[in-house]
């Protein structure tokens, strides 16, 4: 386990050197790498997290680059109404239900 915390902590040292602005450290008990912006005040509750030095480096990439664009659902056929854009209906052509008397 010692081996793996030495590991981890060297890891997180490259990627501070990768990240500026960024605090980087390994967390000795969750086993995980994590990353805060420097000087980041109460008001700034980003915090990284990843499981690779990879996943952490590209999370801290996604809290730079901001919050993204929602992606619009694709369009659906819309339902087709068949009384749209025709004249109202007369009385006599409303349908009846069966032995009904009009």
């Amino acid at each position: 386990m010692a081996n793996e915390v030495t590991d981890g902590k060297a890891v997180a040292r490259e990627l501070a050197a990768r990240l500026p602005g960024w605090t980087v450290w390994y967390g000795e008990h969750t086993g995980r790498f994590w990353a805060t912006p420097k000087g980041a005040a109460k008001a700034d509750p980003r915090l990284a997290e990843g499981e690779t030095p990879e996943e952490l480096e590209a999370a801290v990439r996604g809290l730079v680059a901001g919050p993204q664009a929602p992606v619009a659902p694709a369009p659906q056929e819309p339902h087709v109404n068949q009384h749209v854009n025709q004249a109202p209906m007369a009385p006599e052509q409303y349908r009846h239900p069966v032995g009904a008397r009009h």
